[in-house]
């Protein structure tokens, strides 16, 4: 363990003895320039970053009570005590929706480094999640991979892996070949890369491919990426807007991906209600105006910060794909390689592993002495014969 990187690899025997190989890349935020709680588990190699509601309180207006508005929340989960996201810790309980690319899902599914879209609302001063949705960027073939420069290209998408030269994560990430199926969570660089902070293998029968990014609409045609959709004869298509959001979901057929829906969403995709947002993303090339992952973003990137880097916006929403910030923060990404069968999962699915006093052991009861019956006699156990095994006198000399 190093304090950049933190790695724990589960594998026994070669690494492609593994039923099902996962590689996650986490990215725990740690927000620079503020209060920090770094909070970690033991025995599962996780670190999260709880940071004070400070900043989404006073932009919520209300401390105490129930929240009137909503937050928008998009981020990389970096830990579980409740789900951290956006270096904030925001709280779960059985009224909370949770989807998967747009199924049903429960918070079991929950794991270090996805990303997530959700709502939550200030209750008796703590932030609790209405709805959530894991979001993954792609899911599909690998159909090109660079061991060497950390790359690949997953449903004609450019996905960049940070290993930061830890060896075991890099020997892990060498089990992963063309046409494995994968499920990459990450955010989208200015240019489209995918910077992923989790990759899991997925079973090649599973069959579900998708992906979501910045639509370039040309007539009929939506290119994603290098990758150019085809709508199936019976797909759902909702268009979206040049160089809006577009989320795809089909199949695939001899090689090809075929769209069953093609749906065009906004890069707010809050409703009405919700009037404040934690997002996260990447810093553009140009910050005038400021545009993070399609959302302008009315105010200044943090003294240090260049393009690339990957920042967290705070703020309420002024328009149509418009936040007000009321803080931008620079945050740093730790890498963890994960290669298990296992899920990670909230602290509230796990076993406790805090210490619990001992238990007093009930007092043995008497032993009930019963009648025999005089009609039935007891029945006799024979002895078993002592079983006698040949032994190994080995050569004579």
């Amino acid at each position: 363990m190093t304090g950049v990187t933190t790695l724990r690899l589960w594998e026994r025997g070669l690494h492609r003895l593994a039923v099902a190989a996962v590689l996650c890349l986490i990215g725990a935020c740690s927000t620079t320039g503020s209060s920090q709680v770094v909070e970690r588990r033991n025995g599962d190699g996780i670190g999260g970053t709880g940071a004070p509601n400070t900043v989404l309180a006073a932009a919520d207006g209300k401390k105490n009570g129930d929240g009137i508005g909503g937050t928008g929340i998009l981020g990389t989960i970096s830990g579980f005590s409740s789900v951290i996201v956006n270096g904030v810790a925001w709280e779960f309980d059985r009224h909370t929706a949770v989807e998967s690319d747009g199924k049903p899902s429960t918070l079991e599914e929950l794991k270090v480094g996805q990303v997530i879209q959700a709502v939550a609302r200030l209750r008796e001063g703590k932030y609790f999640l209405d709805t959530l949705e894991i979001q993954h960027a792609v899911t599909g073939p690998v159909g090109a991979i660079d061991h060497a420069g950390e790359t690949m290209t997953v449903l004609g998408q450019k996905v960049k892996l940070n290993l930061a030269g830890d060896k075991a994560a890099v020997d892990a990430f060498r089990t992963l070949q063309a046409g494995d199926m994968v499920s990459v969570s990450g955010l989208r660089l200015e240019d489209g890369t995918v910077v992923a902070s989790r990759v899991d293998e997925q079973s090649k029968d599973d069959g579900r491919v998708l992906l979501r990014g910045m639509a370039n609409v040309n007539g009929a045609s939506v290119r994603i990426g290098d990758l150019t959709v085809t709508p199936g004869a019976d797909a759902v298509v909702s268009q979206p807007a040049n160089g809006g959001q577009v989320f795809v979901a089909g199949r695939m057929i001899n090689g090809q991906f075929v769209a069953d829906v093609v749906s065009g969403a906004k890069a707010l995709p809050f409703g009405k209600d919700v009037r404040d947002v934690s997002l996260e993303g990447y810093a553009p090339a140009n910050a005038a105006p400021l545009s993070i992952q399609g959302v302008t973003v009315q105010g200044a990137l943090p003294a240090g910060a260049a393009a690339g880097d990957r920042i967290v916006v705070t703020g309420h929403i002024a328009g149509d794909n418009t936040v007000a910030a009321t803080a931008i923060t620079k945050v740093r990404t730790v890498v963890t390689i994960n290669k298990a069968n296992g899920s990670l999962r909230p602290a509230a699915m796990r076993p406790d592993t805090r210490q619990r006093p001992d238990r007093v052991a009930p007092p043995e009861r008497p032993p009930i002495d019963r009648p025999q019956s005089l009609d039935t006699p007891k029945p006799t156990v024979p002895e078993r014969p002592q079983i006698e095994r040949p032994q190994d006198i080995g050569p004579t000399s």
